[in-house]
């Protein structure tokens, strides 16, 4: 069953589907498993071409009875597959989550970090789960998750050797403030530029007009940052009352 690790059994047929010529999403379907488990079971030990269920069993095993097991030993879909979700619906979410993410702009690695963060209950990975669950380099992590973090959708702490990648609660108000601080900066260079230009001239009028929807827009988001403040401290008081009540 998804969220349970992979046994002997499921290890031996591996190895042989592999052997057959099946592709990792095929293996998946066969053994009820998230394609991207195969992947990283198989790459984790050897490689498609030199998998061997028995060492590979073996090396499982060893890890499980470890005291403290490294983050990178840990099997990352076992929580998106928790409390009876069905992995065909979560699959599919996912899919549908990191294209509508895609389609607003953002690079499609770095929809797809978002996505992986969102789709864990405790709303953190480290740099080494990002890198297994995605199967892309150490590079492109920290280059797209420093992106992320740019927009203010992420923040970062060092876990020992590690990063790890954390979404707050506010992740949105910090994403929208530094939004909110781009289009402010935005109506202020507009405006001086249209007193350089001369306010009746083709280009002044322009940015004129560029600088007055983008005060516009700033007075806007400053009403809907103090009603969202509102209504965010209502709901963690409310939060903090049920806590104190269990």
């Amino acid at each position: 069953m998804p969220g349970k690790r992979l046994d002997e059994e499921e290890r031996q047929l591996i190895a042989q589907f592999l052997w057959d010529g099946l592709g990792y999403s095929e293996i998946g379907r066969r053994l009820h498993r998230p394609a991207s488990t195969i992947q990283r079971e198989v790459v984790r030990n050897g490689g498609h071409n030199s998998y061997r269920p028995g060492a590979a069993h073996r090396a499982a095993s060893e890890r499980a009875t470890r005291r403290m097991p490294a983050v990178d030993d840990l099997d990352v879909d076992e929580e998106a597959y928790s409390f009876g979700r069905s992995p065909g619906k979560v699959r599919d979410f996912r899919q549908r989550l990191v294209a509508s993410f895609v389609q607003t702009g953002f690079p499609r690695t770095a929809a797809r970090i978002l996505v992986e963060l969102f789709m864990v209950d405790r709303g953190s990975l480290s740099a080494t789960e990002l890198v297994l669950r995605l199967s892309v380099s150490p590079g492109t992590v920290s280059r797209q998750t420093t992106y992320l973090q740019d927009l203010g959708l992420l923040r970062s702490e060092r876990d020992g050797k590690r990063v790890r990648y954390f979404l707050d609660d506010d992740i949105w108000y910090r994403a929208w403030l530094s939004s909110a601080q781009r289009h402010s900066t935005w109506a202020d260079t507009a405006l001086e530029g249209a007193e350089i230009f001369g306010l009746g001239t083709p280009v002044g009028a322009r940015l004129k007009d560029m600088g007055q929807f983008f005060a516009f827009v700033v007075v806007d988001l400053e009403a809907t940052r103090q009603k969202w403040l509102d209504f965010f401290e209502k709901k963690k008081r409310a939060r903090g009352e049920a806590t104190e009540g269990a």
